[in-house]
């Protein structure tokens, strides 16, 4: 006897392995994701197209920690402050994963921090102890086509470029496995020992541009100053001290994600008795945030303030002074001064010290290497004073090179 399959029944397979494919192609999040889910097991199983959105994990800082645990020299991390999360593409198998991300949500003494197993041969340190050291931590992995990023609480911690893998002749298949990971269609992540902790998708409104952090439309009018003017170069103008310029938010992909030295302006940050001038709003939510860099362009740290706290990267963490606070425009925004002058931070208003503190000397050690500055995640209705003896970038201009409408 033979058997046959008929045309029609060929027909209908065909069909169903198309629409099995179709589906493993076209994976979609589940809604319910777009707000906190807690992960409940050991091992958890989730759909999540990370082209799509940006994967956010909310953990809570532990009352007690080790950072230099004893079995550190092992290149060992204590499970309780270490999140792992296995990238898949297309299913749940062996085959299918393409990465693997280890952080921790503390800072250990020897930078054991993080690492993509695809692309490091071994852990990367953070830049400074995630969230300042708060209870409550929000992580944000954002992927790209050409680079990944971590953030703690909106604060950078660690970058990979998927073709700046680390070369290294124990891994030597480093830099294709990186370059893998960052040309895959990840769609799915499997979460494990990461019981308890919260996860959610937010979704990338605008694909190109890494997504800043919320930040309220100001309610305030725009400062009154004028801001610097352009001429055209058939014009010469002489150059008028000082100009009042946007504070150019340098974390944009055209500044590299504040990494480009044309988004900052040289200043002798140490040496110089002026300093970083601005006009903000000031509040307890939104963080005035000045980068800080060295010769070379590698960022020493951040400088942050508002009126609920002052921070300086690894080395200041206090709550904002009474007399500071009070001092603050009541309506509008305040202008304030940031220096650094022979290691000692202060900030003014209207020429007065309201607060200040001398860096103790492994700090003084390194921001004494600061002579660049630029400005993170701060708005264009905010100005700052731009003095002859700094040094402006080609892209910190009168519109941000585009980025601050003139009018403004």
């Amino acid at each position: 006897q033979h058997y046959y399959i008929t045309n029609n029944l060929r027909n209908m397979i065909v069909l169903a392995v198309l629409a099995l494919f179709s589906c493993a192609l076209s994976a979609e999040l589940d809604p319910s994701l777009t707000e906190w889910r807690l992960i409940e097991s050991d091992v958890e199983k989730v759909m999540f197209p990370l082209r799509d959105y940006i994967l956010e994990v909310k953990t809570i800082l532990p009352d007690e920690y080790d950072t230099n645990p004893p079995y550190g020299e092992l290149f060992r991390t204590d499970k309780s402050t270490t999140m792992m999360a296995m990238l898949h593409a297309g299913g749940w198998n062996g085959r299918s994963k393409v990465g693997r991300l280890v952080w921790n949500t503390i800072k250990y003494d020897r930078g054991f921090d993080v690492s993509i197993e695809e692309c490091n041969a071994n852990y990367k340190a953070y830049r400074s102890f995630p969230g300042n050291g708060e209870n409550e931590q929000i992580w944000a992995w954002n992927f790209f086509d050409d680079l990944v990023l971590l953030t703690c609480n909106d604060d950078l911690q660690y970058s990979q470029l998927w073709d700046k893998a680390d070369v290294n002749p124990r891994k030597p298949d480093l830099p294709e496995n990186c370059a893998a990971l960052g040309a895959a269609d990840v769609d799915r992540i499997i979460f494990r020992h990461m019981s308890g902790e919260y996860i959610r998708a937010v979704p990338k409104e605008q694909p190109d541009e890494i997504r800043a952090p919320t930040t309220p439309p100001a309610t305030t009018p725009a400062s009154t100053r004028p801001l610097a003017t352009t001429h055209a170069a058939s014009t010469p103008v002489p150059d008028i001290f000082p100009k009042y310029y946007p504070t150019c938010n340098c974390w944009t992909r055209e500044c590299g994600y504040c990494s480009k030295m044309e988004c900052t302006v040289k200043h002798d940050l140490i040496g110089s008795e002026q300093g970083v001038k601005v006009s903000s709003v000031l509040n307890r939510k939104e963080l005035n945030t000045i980068v800080l860099y060295d010769e070379e362009g590698e960022q020493v740290g951040k400088f942050k303030w508002n009126m609920k706290g002052i921070y300086l990267d690894g080395c200041i963490a206090c709550r904002t002074p009474w007399r500071l606070r009070r001092a603050k425009a009541a309506e509008g925004a305040t202008e304030w001064e940031f220096t650094l002058t022979d290691g000692i931070v202060r900030i003014k208003i209207d020429g007065e010290v309201l607060y200040e503190s001398r860096l103790r000397a492994e700090c003084a050690g390194v921001y004494r290497r600061a002579t660049r500055f630029a400005f993170y995640n701060m708005a264009c209705e905010n100005t700052f004073t731009l003095i002859e003896e700094m040094e402006p970038g080609s892209s910190v201009t009168a519109d941000c090179a585009g980025a601050c409408p003139l009018d403004q």
